[in-house]
């Protein structure tokens, strides 16, 4: 029969195909052929119990895999997620900069962090080298959030506290040193991370970092960890803040 021999060809062929007999057939005839093939083939399915499928159910759960991925790098790839709290207040500022992916740093009362993950300790004191308590750095919040239910003599004493960084992680134990050395092995760390991943995807490594500071945090220690940060390699720093549309 025609409809079993191996037959090339579609509607739209116009000169036809020769059959097993050597006649031509013409294109109408060729698109009968296929037509009962495919119902053939239909037939034998229904006979199975397999369901015919107009689709590929593999190459449909990947579309959703990707479209999965996609929504979720989509929400989750904000540069600057900082949860604020009695450790981590940012200060406000009217800059229209807008915050770019880069190394994340932060500077908390308790500790300083390189991508959510704690390098070095912050430490606390009084005047007189009377350690603070978590209790003094709980009020002090309160009393910058909330400063007309603070006496003014309260407020003076909180604003005595210092928070720095000890000795023994600077270089060569020397109190007076800018450089941190475990903040400065992490951040070596990173860049070289980076630049490799820059490489493979044949991109300009810019080095930047992203610095998440309490607004508590006194000067020197701030210049510490830019020095620090610029040892390793990081020439480009943006401060995170509160945009604010009251000039302060």
């Amino acid at each position: 029969m025609a409809d079993e021999q191996d037959i090339q060809g579609g509607p739209g062929d116009r000169g036809g195909e020769p059959s097993a007999g050597g006649a031509v057939l013409t294109s109408e005839e060729l698109f009968a052929i296929q037509a009962r093939r495919r119902n053939k083939v239909a037939r034998t399915m229904r006979k199975r119990g397999e369901a015919e499928w107009p689709f590929s159910i593999t190459s449909l759960m990947d579309a959703l895999t990707i479209l999965l991925i996609f929504l979720l790098v989509t929400l989750t790839s904000d540069p600057l997620n900082v949860k604020q709290d009695a450790h981590l207040l940012l200060a406000r500022s009217t800059t229209p900069l807008t915050p770019e992916d880069a190394i994340p740093l932060t500077i908390k009362k308790g500790f300083v962090s390189v991508d959510q993950k704690e390098v070095v300790r912050v430490d606390c004191r009084m005047p007189g080298g009377r350690a603070c308590g978590e209790e003094q750095i709980q009020r002090r919040t309160y009393c910058d959030m909330n400063p007309a239910e603070c006496s003014p003599e309260e407020l003076q004493v909180l604003k005595t506290m210092e928070f720095y960084v000890d000795k023994t992680y600077k270089e060569n134990g020397d109190e007076n040193s800018f450089a941190i050395v475990p903040l400065l092995a992490r951040l070596e760390e990173k860049v070289k991370q980076q630049q490799e991943e820059n490489r493979e995807l044949r991109r300009e490594f810019k080095g930047v970092v992203n610095i998440i500071c309490d607004r508590d945090i006194p000067f020197r220690l701030v210049a510490e960890v830019v020095h620090t940060a610029g040892l390793a390699g990081l020439s480009n720093m943006r401060f995170a803040v509160v945009r604010s549309s009251t000039r302060y």
